[in-house]
């Protein structure tokens, strides 16, 4: 009976190196902001977000010289119209933006734990030790157009 005990724990001592996955983890905001395209799309963003802000100052300017309340009335209606447009341009761009950033992000991942027979990453919120960071290589492919 010892034998069979002795010859199944070495058995399992055997196989344990089997089982045994490799952990990755990353830093998810340190990626996005050492992202050059990230860097780029969130400037966009910005970039329309002010534009709608410029909109609203030049449209308040064209309001203050209008004398009749009717015309006041149709301007507003109008603009309101105009900058709900824009809002929704703007949310849609930002959609787009941030699905592209973050579809780039997880190829990169995916890729800097296949190169490095990682079998799952996490972010590195999650397990404070214990994994492989693989942080600096995902923004290096990344900066490096993913190649």
């Amino acid at each position: 009976m010892k034998n069979k005990i002795l010859a199944f724990i070495l058995a399992l001592t055997m196989t344990a190196p089997v089982f045994a996955d490799t952990i990755g983890s990353v830093n998810y905001r340190e990626v996005i902001d050492n992202y050059s395209k990230a860097k780029t799309a969130q400037n966009e963003i910005e970039d329309k977000a002010n534009s709608i802000q410029i909109f609203l100052l030049d449209k308040e300017k064209e309001f203050k010289k209008i004398q009749s309340p009717v015309q006041q009335k149709t301007f507003r209606e109008q603009t309101a119209k105009s900058l709900e447009q824009q809002e929704k341009a703007l949310q849609a761009f930002r959609i787009k933006k941030e699905k592209e950033v973050d579809d780039a992000i997880v190829a990169a991942i995916k890729s800097v734990a296949i190169e490095n027979k990682i079998n799952a990453v996490v972010d590195a919120r999650v397990m404070f030790f214990g994994a492989v960071d693989i942080t600096q290589k995902v923004i290096t492919k990344l900066n490096m157009g993913g190649k």
